[in-house]
């Protein structure tokens, strides 16, 4: 029965929109029907009398100049509303110098502690933390990738992993680690089956991860710094970077390493500072080299990044005074402080090291990069291209205020508002969240 009552009010629906159909109709007609009068008189009239215009002649004028009106009203019509209705030019935001930016503080721009990261599941419960974490986007999945993780009150707890890698969730303060209750289960970068086997009194490999840059919406890249170490004097040996691709995993994402590693040991480390995909380009930064000095090499967003031979560095000249460039390949680590960013600092280098994020700030209409002066100062620089000039470093916290900074992190895919940032900082424990909230 209920089907035939649905097949019963099919035509009382049509039906009910034969009125406006057919009054539609009508003035469309008329419209038509006045056009075409319109345009056949002009036809007429512009047409000399000493000729004789055949009716196909005549039919074929009167479309051209139909077509024309046509074209005309929708111009009319159509252009003022792109116009209006074209989204405007996002302002780009401005700061005063530093001083008078920390003046502000409280008035002009506010931070506030929203509280520690979390974790989900069991290894939640026992407090799992570390020393950083570290956030990405890929294929609509938020990744967290994490330093030296374990549980409380030991290793025994959850196991020890130096760097898993997670799902985001909803919230900028919680991690998805449910699926598994010992740590080293989400354990990302691997060695190749290739990589030099540790040699004693080194026992296993040790891996430090970037964050991940996208490259399409399926795959990302990250960067490792490999090392052996586990031998009782707490020694390591460095074995070089390389690089693995990202895919997203059930309940994981996971890293694969294609190949051997890009470099040796004697290189610069490629991306543990920040990476960042920004116009066909995958930047990676590293701090080497004299205090403050943070390099950016750079390679296509494509199978160039795998590529050793596809990157280049950018390089400035000894005085800082002629126009940087970018030099091919990868720099070995003794030759770093010929390379690196320039800032507005005196002395034009970085007021901080460890690890950063580097970002587009829709706010600032500027690339924004945030770095710790290692269990101190909390900073952040702007600058209108990847690799610089930046400005002076903007502090927005300090071990004087209770926070000591290390490995700090933006999350600027949590923010609601072009004018909010959160960012997390660690080190060794709970790691804090605090939001940033900019009014210029």
């Amino acid at each position: 029965m209920a089907k035939t009552n649905d097949f019963n009010k099919q035509p009382e629906t049509v039906a009910s929109h034969k009125k406006p159909a057919s009054r539609t109709h009508n003035v469309l007609c008329i419209c038509f029907g006045f056009c075409y009068n319109l345009a056949s008189r002009l036809v007429l009239h512009l047409t000399p009398r000493s000729l004789t215009v055949s009716p196909f002649a005549h039919i074929i004028s009167v479309a051209s100049i139909l077509t024309m009106i046509s074209l005309s009203l929708l111009a009319a019509i159509i252009v003022p509303i792109v116009i209006a209705c074209s989204p405007q030019a996002r302002k780009a935001h401005q700061l005063p110098d530093n001083e008078t930016f920390s003046r502000h503080n409280g008035t002009k721009w506010h931070i506030q502690y929203v509280g520690n990261i979390e974790f989900t599941g069991s290894m939640g419960k026992h407090n799992l933390g570390g020393d950083k974490c570290r956030s990405s986007f890929l294929g609509g999945r938020h990744i967290w990738n994490c330093g030296d993780m374990m549980c409380s009150p030991d290793i025994d707890t959850c196991g020890f992993a130096m760097g898993p890698a997670f799902y985001g969730t909803k919230s900028v303060s919680v991690i998805d680690a449910a699926a598994h209750s010992n740590v080293g289960a989400y354990e990302f970068a691997l060695p190749w089956h290739g990589d030099p086997k540790p040699i004693a009194p080194q026992s296993q490999y040790g891996m430090d991860t970037s964050n991940i840059a996208a490259i399409n919406d399926t795959t990302g890249i990250a960067y490792v710094w490999e090392i052996t170490r586990g031998g009782p004097d707490g020694s390591f040996v460095d074995q070089g970077a390389g690089i693995v691709a990202v895919t997203l995993g059930k309940t994981q994402p996971i890293a694969k390493r294609l190949g051997p590693l890009l470099t040796g040991p004697e290189s610069v480390q490629l991306g543990l500072f920040a990476t960042l995909r920004s116009k066909g380009y995958i930047y990676n930064y590293n701090q080497q080299g004299p205090f403050g000095n943070i390099i950016v090499g750079r390679a296509k967003a494509n199978d160039a990044a795998f590529d050793a031979r596809k990157y280049e560095y950018l390089v400035f000249s000894a005085d800082g005074a002629a126009t940087p460039v970018w030099r091919r390949g990868i720099p070995a680590a003794r030759d770093a402080a010929r390379y690196g960013m320039r800032t507005a600092e005196t002395g034009g280098r970085f007021a901080c090291s460890q690890y950063g994020s580097v970002f587009w700030s829709s706010y600032f209409q500027r690339y924004m990069l945030m770095c710790n002066l290692y269990l101190d100062y909390s900073f952040f620089y702007l600058a209108e291209k990847p690799w610089g000039p930046w400005t002076t470093g903007y502090k927005v916290l300090s071990s004087e205020s209770g926070w000591n900074g290390y490995g700090i992190s933006a999350h600027p895919g949590w923010s609601s508002k072009p004018n909010e940032l959160y960012f997390s900082q660690g080190p060794n424990g709970p790691l804090n969240m605090f939001k940033l909230t900019f009014e210029y």
